[in-house]
């Protein structure tokens, strides 16, 4: 079964979240604090709200949190009312996913924002099938080991840098001297710094890679001349050829197709892929 969501959907959503009983999954690259809350506040209101799981799926960027769209406090409001959740920041999502136990998924185009569920002209459909509902949730599973899952204390020291960058955005709109931008500056390339090695997380290089490799392969066979752009398409922050880029003493910047042949290796030592001289694929038991 499918229902369309046009705009305003806040009314349809609070009444998803009212009946979702043991997973809910959120990806959207937007979140505001007054939503969270209001997400949290539907699903205490339930009885086996201790119990939910709760998988936030954003992009956590410097650039979203100077423009607003991303609320840190909006994160820490999860982590302060859900019992069992998981906040994963997964680089360039775009996408707009919300799917309720194995019941709804709901692909739209707004975010978790009020504008989104109230104000924006937005438009969402909703999926029933069972069998569509699972293919979402694998997709979305998928997507979340690409991206790295967020500790309390990685979210409270990113809001702090958020908040650094916020002030020194704000000198700059009130100052033009050189050395207030040159400060603001050097707050940003940290703020990306810390941004991108909280996407990394604890993971090796080859952990990651092998990671993203599985991804790009699940859509098919690639020779290496394909596999390495889509891998560099999928992590840009971490494949730059221009830089030196060093993170947790592990190097990616201009040593990332290294690293990336070397996933390759073990993926294919550990019967995850094949390589038939031509393409590579993911294994008859990956599959």
């Amino acid at each position: 079964m499918i229902e369309l969501f046009r705009s305003p959907w806040r009314a349809h959503f609070q009444k998803a979240l009212c009946q979702v009983r043991n997973e809910l999954i959120i990806a959207t690259p937007f979140i505001k604090k007054a939503e969270a809350e209001f997400v949290c506040k539907h699903l205490q209101t339930m009885e086996t709200g201790d119990l939910l799981k709760v998988r936030v799926v954003t992009d956590l960027r410097a650039e979203s949190v100077l423009g607003g769209a991303l609320d840190m406090e909006a994160l820490k409001t999860f982590v302060s009312l859900i019992r069992k959740l998981e906040i994963i920041t997964l680089p360039h999502l775009h996408a707009k996913v919300y799917v309720f136990d194995n019941t709804l998924a709901v692909i739209s185009s707004a975010n978790l924002t009020s504008s989104g569920l109230d104000s924006n002209y937005e438009y969402g459909v909703g999926i029933r099938d069972p069998i569509l509902v699972k293919c979402v949730k694998t997709d979305m599973d998928a997507y979340a080991r690409v991206g790295n899952i967020l500790l309390q204390k990685q979210i409270d020291e990113l809001s702090e840098v958020a908040k650094e960058i916020s002030v020194e955005y704000q000198n700059v709109q009130r100052s033009t001297t050189a050395s207030v931008k040159k400060r603001f500056n050097e707050k940003l390339r940290n703020a990306n710094f810390r941004f991108t090695e909280a996407m990394v997380g604890e993971r090796s290089a080859r952990a990651l890679f092998s990671e993203a490799i599985l991804y790009v392969l699940s859509k098919g066979s690639l020779p290496t001349r394909s596999l390495h752009p889509q891998i560099q398409m999928l992590l840009p922050e971490l494949c730059d050829d221009s830089i030196e880029l060093v993170i947790h003493g592990e190097r990616f910047g201009k040593d990332w197709k290294h690293n990336v042949r070397n996933a390759q290796q073990g993926l294919k030592k550990r019967g995850l892929i094949t390589f038939d001289g031509s393409v590579w694929s993911l294994s008859s038991t990956k599959n």
